[in-house]
């Protein structure tokens, strides 16, 4: 997946769109098949924003959202929260599943990560 992706980007740097599409996908549904949550939701960022860059604002929306899922179901919050962002000034409006209730953790999320110990770092190390 990651040779299907690097090979979209250099079809894309070569103004070659339609192998780029093809590479996109390829590199999107081989992360999806063996589970590779991060790279999914990059593969899903870097094909939207290729859209985006053709004037396919439709395609772009959606591969934004799908990339959304994938770095939310990976728990990069911060990552989701800067898309929502990009998304809702880029499209003005937001997708109906890209809510603000998941976009921000969960009460539950912020609990568990509050339960987290954390180490104190010494200034004498």
């Amino acid at each position: 997946n990651k040779y299907y992706l690097l090979e979209a980007e250099e079809y894309w740097c070569n103004d070659d769109c339609e192998h780029a599409k093809t590479s996109y996908n390829k590199a999107i549904y081989y992360a999806k098949e063996h589970k590779f949550i991060n790279e999914e939701a990059l593969a899903c960022e870097l094909a939207a924003y290729f859209h985006l860059s053709l004037g396919d604002r439709n395609n772009a929306v959606n591969y934004f959202t799908k990339a959304y899922e994938s770095y939310h179901q990976w728990g990069a919050f911060a990552k989701t929260s800067k898309l929502y962002e990009f998304i809702q000034a880029e499209f003005g409006f937001v997708q109906r599943v890209l809510t603000p209730h998941s976009l921000a953790l969960s009460q539950n999320e912020r609990r568990n990560l509050d339960e987290i110990p954390r180490k104190r770092v010494s200034s004498n190390q």
